[in-house]
């Protein structure tokens, strides 16, 4: 861990992340239409849906004929044919209608992801720090730390396990955005008194094992959630290991379905869960 913290120091990386699913719950009828598309083996936020297949099938073409007709009609009537330019601008009416109807059809398919919540998810899958890296602070230890919980962060959110809903059932999902957020500010708060200790600014020397029974916190807290990455990306791999030896494909909805189903690694998520919950930063007297 501090090998990790020694490294993310030195990186030009701002504390942010960018992740591949939401870092933590979103609106309760999101969620539920999410846990819905898992249940029916679709991408929980992904682009697909039940009734896609109609765009290929009728609502193109339907477009596409309707579109040519308006032109053919346009090309007849100029060249002096009127029955024609008729006829084409009777058929265009059906393919209009029939391409509105697939288009409406397919829109409100209760399990497609509609454009606002498409940008709920990707609100709720970005994090920024809100403290200022800058200056002394901006090669700390402490920004490294915060540069390493974004690392575990983004790969939990990246697992399949994370929005496989078997993780739900049992209460494990974290709130990984509000557990960067306290990361980052306990570390920052650290960082800070650690450069006026340093400078000969701060008025009370005394309080410096405070200050580094903080970082043995945060520390600590960074490193189980790191050990929580390292359990969801080790059942997602022996879940593909173990599809691979049997010769079946793998596919997201079958990794979706079994990425967590062993208790033990259950168990274990269970347990750093409630070490994370338990072990908020520690603030020691330190204050605001």
């Amino acid at each position: 861990m501090l090998a990790t913290v020694a490294g993310s120091a030195i990186s030009a990386r701002q504390p942010s992340v960018q992740a591949a699913a939401p870092l933590g719950a979103l609106p309760a009828p999101l969620e539920a239409k999410l846990a819905s598309r898992a249940a029916t083996g679709l991408s929980p936020i992904g682009a697909d849906h039940p009734r896609r297949g109609v765009l290929p099938r009728v609502v193109v073409p339907s477009s596409t004929f309707a579109a040519l007709d308006v032109v053919a009609a346009g090309a007849l009537a100029g060249a002096g044919h009127v029955a024609l330019a008729i006829v084409a601008g009777v058929l265009f009416v059906p393919f209009a209608v029939l391409a509105a109807a697939g288009a409406r059809y397919v829109s409100r398919d209760p399990l497609r992801l509609n454009a606002p919540e498409r940008r709920a998810i990707a609100a709720a899958s970005q994090w920024e720090s809100r403290q200022v890296w800058t200056g002394p602070l901006a090669s700390s230890e402490e920004r490294g730390l915060v540069i390493a919980a974004t690392y575990a962060a983004e790969r939990i959110a990246r697992s399949n396990a994370w929005r496989s809903g078997r993780i739900d059932d049992h209460r494990l999902q974290l709130d990984l955005a509000a557990e960067l957020d306290q990361i980052d500010d306990q570390a920052h708060r650290i960082a800070s008194a650690r450069h006026e200790y340093s400078s000969g600014s701060a008025p009370d020397l005394g309080t410096a094992p405070v200050v580094d029974a903080a970082w043995e916190t945060t520390l600590t807290r960074v490193a189980a959630l790191t050990a929580y990455a390292n359990e969801v990306d080790g059942a997602d791999r022996l879940r593909i290991e173990a599809m691979t030896r049997q010769g079946d494909p793998v596919r997201d909805s079958d990794l979706m379905a079994g990425s967590v189903r062993d208790e033990l690694a259950v168990d274990q998520l269970l347990a750093l869960t409630l070490f994370l919950n338990a072990n908020r930063p520690f603030d020691g007297g330190m204050g605001p």
